[in-house]
């Protein structure tokens, strides 16, 4: 057991990006107060981060056969030390959303709940746990327009959605690399239903609503965002087709689409920010 292994299990850069995604996602929407946006910045960050690891905790048998490397599979954390872990942030996420405006909190509880219940039972179940990740993933900015008030919505409605149809897509890949030590967890998901290369398709299917998605802000940001939300969309749409060249677990995670499809996603953030930013200052 060590300190680094308990941090590691928060996946604190994973985290991180959500907490800034939802800084971000408050200054897009016209937020000016730093007070706020650090708020923000915490709250996220601490709830995503007792999300990773209460997940980890119940996934610690599923681990020791798909990522021995994690830390309560390799002997670097605990689930007693982590479960007090995650009580800890999830109280101090909570915490930090009250002071602002009552939609946060709402959120955050909510929020709290479903990563409890995605780990408890929700990510056993097939589509109903991806779907529970894709949701949780793209409120993050719903989470930080609301810190300004309901008008924030005609912003980040759509923003939520690419998030969302982006993460579903990536899970159902991760889903199909994961095959085998999710069969001998006794977990049930999409792949076993229906096969890899099915799920490959649905994923693809995915990804298409994310890129249509996308093309939503253009009414506020204009060409030049038509123009860098493309770029990232050619490159989203070539790398999730990788996965439809794989016909078994072991070929869907060698064509690393998973990975690939998350440097897209952070592509697609990033863009995000560099239109607001141009519309903002620019006009």
């Amino acid at each position: 057991m060590s300190f680094a292994g308990y941090l590691r299990i928060t996946r604190p850069v994973n985290a991180g990006v959500a907490g800034v995604s939802a800084a971000v996602a408050f200054w897009m929407c016209g937020g000016t107060e730093l007070i706020v946006a650090l708020l923000l910045f915490l709250a996220v960050t601490a709830i995503c981060g007792a999300g990773n690891a209460v997940n980890d905790c119940f996934d610690a048998d599923i681990d020791r056969i798909n990522r021995p490397d994690r830390p309560i599979p390799a002997g670097k954390a605990t689930i007693p030390g982590t479960i007090v872990l995650t009580v800890v942030l999830f109280t101090a996420g909570f915490l930090f959303s009250l002071p602002i405006l009552p939609w946060c909190p709402a959120l955050a509880a909510v929020n709290i709940l479903l990563l409890i219940m995605y780990s408890t039972s929700f990510k056993r179940m097939p589509v109903l746990g991806n779907v529970c990740v894709a949701y949780l993933t793209g409120s993050v900015f719903l989470f930080g327009g609301m810190a300004v008030g309901e008008q924030s919505f005609l912003i980040t409605a759509p923003l939520f959605l690419v998030t969302f149809f982006g993460t579903l897509a990536r899970e159902i890949i991760k889903d199909a690399e994961d095959m085998e030590g999710d069969r001998k967890a006794g977990a049930y998901t999409l792949p076993m239903l229906v096969g890899v290369r099915a799920s490959a398709v649905t994923a693809v299917v995915c990804m298409i609503c994310a890129v249509l998605s996308s093309y939503l802000p253009a009414v506020h940001w204009g060409i030049s965002y038509v123009l860098l939300i493309t770029a990232v969309n050619i490159y989203l749409l070539r790398v999730s087709a990788k996965a439809l060249s794989g016909k078994t677990a072991e070929e869907i995670l060698a064509s690393k689409a998973a990975r690939y499809m998350k440097y897209g996603m952070f592509a697609a953030i990033l863009v995000f920010f560099v239109s607001s930013a141009l519309t903002r200052f620019i006009g």
